[in-house]
């Protein structure tokens, strides 16, 4: 099945509809992300502050409400994920506070704002990020949404998605890797530990909450692997084709070689089409919320990291 024939059968279902509940969900994980932010005044306000304004700045939220959507469409409730999908959000943007250090990617923007080292420093920076991700396993560990075995469980997961297997190790790989390396498969590999295995934590952790077996949470990877790969199939186009005014963040940074340097605009514009259609068919269901927010991510979300 195809995005057109996708889109076509969905016509009950509205973009704005779509969007709509999408905006609702974001809207719900802002105030919960806004509760469980450490106050203003629990620790020194530039630190407070910092972490504040990144995390409660505007962003798609999209590891927060995969996360919610899996454990809905695997038989649980979308609430009931909320809390692990803040942590996500947390650890996410951990990560770009990290990725846009001067002796990371060097970024001037993020979020439609000057990067956040730029603005408190960076030692400010560092010391969010890591407060951040101590955080995102805080919060997961005191979830009474969901049970003690399974919350030890999500700790471990993202616990490898971090690590040495996950961002970090993408984040480096994508610093120190010779450009004559990058051909199709070190890229796939690359963007799956920079990109696709949040995706893959959220997609498994909302099942796992749900009560899905080892089969459901299978199929929940599958979908996230190839949803994470045509997100940033679509990060890398935009970085090569849009503006920072339009997408919020630096673009055209720097000469590293990605999928649009190695196929072109329009293979891989073709590439994220055929990406997201192999997304959709690990799901009998074009039409699930899930498989509706995927669909319809590429074409309402505002692109601010």
């Amino acid at each position: 099945m195809t995005i057109a024939s996708v889109l076509r059968e969905s016509d009950t279902v509205s973009s704005t509809d779509l969007a709509g509940a999408s905006a609702a969900r974001r809207a719900r994980v802002d105030l919960r992300l806004r509760k469980l932010l450490p106050p203003a005044d629990s620790a020194p306000r530039p630190l407070t502050d910092a972490v504040r304004d990144i995390c409660l700045g505007p962003g798609k939220r999209v590891r927060p409400l995969l996360a919610m959507l899996s454990s809905a469409h695997f038989g649980g409730h979308e609430l009931a994920a909320l809390d692990f999908g803040c942590a996500l959000e947390l650890i996410h943007t951990a990560s770009l506070v990290l990725d846009d250090l001067p002796c990371m990617d060097d970024a001037v923007m993020r979020r439609g704002k000057l990067t956040l080292h730029r603005r408190f420093g960076e030692d400010t920076a560092v010391l969010s990020a890591v407060a951040l991700l101590n955080h995102a396993y805080g919060v997961i560990a005191s979830d009474a949404a969901v049970d003690p075995e399974t919350r030890l469980a999500l700790v471990a997961l993202l616990s490898e998605t971090v690590g040495f297997c996950g961002l970090v190790s993408g984040q480096f790989r994508d610093l120190r890797d010779p450009e004559t390396v990058r051909d199709e498969l070190t890229l796939t590999s690359l963007n799956y530990q920079k990109t696709g295995v949040l995706f893959a934590a959220a997609m498994v952790g909302g099942a796992m909450i749900a009560g899905a077996d080892q089969a459901a949470q299978f199929q929940a990877r599958l979908f996230a692997n190839r949803l994470g790969l045509a997100f940033q199939l679509w990060d890398d186009l935009q970085d090569s084709v849009s503006t920072s005014e339009a997408i919020g963040k630096d673009v055209r940074q720097d000469d590293r070689v990605t999928f649009v340097t190695l196929w072109g605009e329009e293979r891989t514009r073709a590439a994220i089409a055929e990406t997201i259609d192999e997304a959709l068919a690990s799901f009998g269901d074009p039409n699930c919320p899930l498989a509706l927010y995927a669909l319809n991510l590429f074409h309402y979300a505002g692109y601010g990291g």
